[in-house]
């Protein structure tokens, strides 16, 4: 089969990905980016910097940069313009195309544009979690339901994914379950010795050597609510025997640091900043539990990374991956500050109950990795390319 995949640019999670559909037998695959963004230096708005990942993007599979004549390129909704896919799809060069989301003009225009022979599978995050106006509700069933029938197949990353493609008239038999997954072997791999002796890897970073050590990765930006773990940290009874670890930067960053000095905790408070993906592992390896407190999260792949790193995970009520892969006495109402602490205190104070929190994440997530996702995509594409009968 010659699969194309149609991304905005390329992406650390996918890479892997990418390079599991290239290696399986029979297998052509080439991925078409809309943009560069994170094989050069660029700005990324959210970690307030730029940026440049130190892990290959590009290598094991074929790719192409399709020509991007958006007036002022980005990653984006309206930084990517790139009417050459409606060309290779009237050529019929492929396939099948697989569409990741449809926020850009080129999404669109790969799911609903003009075909010859190719047949399109989407992809996408979304989930039913975040609350919408009633207009804006009734407005993207009207779109998505006419956007949706010029499909043929869907891969849904997780059980959030399918409800929402159900709620948007998708049949359940188009959809082919393709988890949302990182490459799990790799972060295993790179994690052992820090795993094994956390001392070293505390010290070099400046954190702590005794105690827990709560983990919050990603963006430090409001809707990711970095502030509530450090108000619960703040307000628990282990606040002078654990630890949290920052990783990332973002707009929030200095009211962290003068919050956790307000509060007394701040020097049971590292803030790294960016930190590229080669240096991910060790910093979990040397912690205890993954801290996702978002308000609205699709789904949340530090959780994965974590879990995979032997992290055990403690997530808000709006992380998509909380239903499959997060144990249920680990998953709070997000923004009950309350609560988190609760769950601090929990893991924290016992440890039992980390113990069998991080063996059941270990368990979780070892069925959620690459090769499934690669087993759930090539399934998904036969699917679309089946005749119909």
């Amino acid at each position: 089969m010659n699969i194309a995949v149609l991304s905005s640019h390329p992406i650390q999670y996918q890479a892997p990905l990418f390079r599991a559909l290239a290696a399986r037998p029979g297998v052509r695959l080439t991925a078409l980016f809309c943009h560069d963004h994170g094989v050069r230096p660029s700005h990324d708005p959210g970690f307030g910097q730029a940026i440049q990942f130190d892990t290959p993007l590009l290598e094991g599979y074929d790719h192409r940069f399709l020509p991007n004549l958006a007036p002022r390129p980005s990653i984006g909704p309206t930084g990517m313009f790139n009417p050459a896919i409606v060309s290779s799809l009237l050529d019929g060069e492929f396939d099948a195309l697989i569409v990741h989301g449809y926020t850009s003009p080129t999404t669109i225009l790969g799911l609903g544009g003009p075909r010859r022979r190719t047949r399109v599978l989407f992809r996408g995050e979304s989930n039913l979690v975040i609350e919408r106006s009633m207009a804006r509700r009734a407005t993207k069933r009207l779109f998505l339901r006419a956007l949706f029938s010029r499909v043929d197949h869907f891969l849904s990353i997780g059980t959030l994914n399918t409800e929402y493609l159900e709620h948007y008239g998708v049949d359940v038999s188009r959809i082919t379950m393709a988890p949302y997954s990182v490459d799990n072997k790799y972060f295993v791999q790179e994690s052992a010795a820090a795993r094994a002796n956390p001392a070293p890897t505390r010290r070099r970073l400046g954190i702590p050597a005794d105690g827990v050590v709560f983990v919050s990765s990603g963006k430090l930006i409001p809707r990711k609510r970095p502030l509530d773990l450090l108000h619960a940290f703040a307000q628990s009874v282990v606040r002078t025997t654990s630890t949290i670890v920052y990783i990332g930067d973002g707009e929030l960053r200095d009211e962290i640091e003068r919050t956790a000095h307000a509060l007394g905790v701040g020097k049971r408070v590292v803030v790294l900043g960016f930190r590229n993906q080669s240096e991910l592992p060790a910093i979990y390896g040397a912690g205890d539990v993954l801290v996702l407190a978002s308000e609205s999260e699709t789904w949340g792949l530090v959780v994965n990374e974590g879990m995979a790193a032997g992290l055990a995970p403690v997530v808000s009520d709006r992380v998509g991956a909380g239903p499959d892969l997060v144990p249920h006495d680990w998953i709070y109402p997000a923004g009950d500050v309350a609560a988190l602490g609760l769950l601090l205190e929990k893991l924290a104070g016992d440890s039992k109950a980390l113990s069998v929190a991080k063996r059941q994440a270990s368990c979780n997530i070892g069925n959620w990795g690459i090769d499934e996702t690669a087993d759930g995509v090539l399934k998904g594409v036969e699917a679309a390319v089946a005749p119909v009968r």
